[in-house]
């Protein structure tokens, strides 16, 4: 699949990078998760590393475009007190039926996706009608300081591993279609929590 092998590349490394990140934003993606609800869909599963913090007994499809990643969150998989399962596919293009989830989970993702807003319409077309997204990420801040900082470390994120930290998401999920019905700031405004409705 296309664009998987820098992700493939980090895969063994992963989980030492995030692993701080896990510890601070551990109690935010549980209060966010906890809206999680019926047939639920995690793009960009990566390692695994959230699934600890999902509510158990749902029934969820976690994709990745990267192999190496899924390998690994395979066993994280197994601990969940629920269903899970894994596919590899691009966010871009959902294999899944209009209308087939209740629920899209993401984390850290849309600042990765080559076509944020593509890939965000995708998301609004296999949601049910009233379903929710659920979106814990990077964006874009609106301090001048910061923003300049983001600009300036996205040149390498982007060309190392593709990630963008000045994306505007919340402006990219309205683009793609979504009302924003709650936005809260987790780290400054760097790191947010997004809740987006059809």
């Amino acid at each position: 699949m296309a664009g998987h092998k820098k992700y493939d590349r980090v895969a063994k490394v992963f989980d030492c990078f995030r692993k701080g990140d896990m510890r601070r934003w551990g109690p935010a993606q549980r209060k966010l998760f906890r809206q999680m609800q019926g047939n639920v869909l995690h793009i960009g599963v990566g390692t695994g590393m959230e699934i600890i913090n999902f509510p158990p007994g749902l029934n969820i499809t976690g994709i990745d475009l990267s192999p190496k990643m899924l390998e690994r969150a395979l066993w994280r998989g197994k601990q969940y007190q629920g269903k899970i399962r894994f596919c590899l596919m691009n966010s871009e293009s959902l294999a899944f039926p209009d209308n087939t989830f209740d629920t899209i989970v993401t984390v850290c993702v849309f600042c990765t996706v080559a076509h944020p807003v593509q890939g965000l319409k995708e998301c609004g077309r296999v949601l049910k009608p009233g379903g929710k997204l659920l979106m814990f990420e990077h964006v874009m801040s609106k301090n001048l300081v910061y923003g300049l900082s983001l600009k300036f470390m996205s040149l390498f994120t982007g060309a190392i591993e593709g990630t963008r930290l000045d994306r505007d998401t919340v402006e990219n999920v309205r683009k793609a279609g979504f009302r924003v019905k709650s936005e809260q700031n987790v780290y400054l405004d760097i790191v947010k929590t997004i809740e987006g409705v059809q």
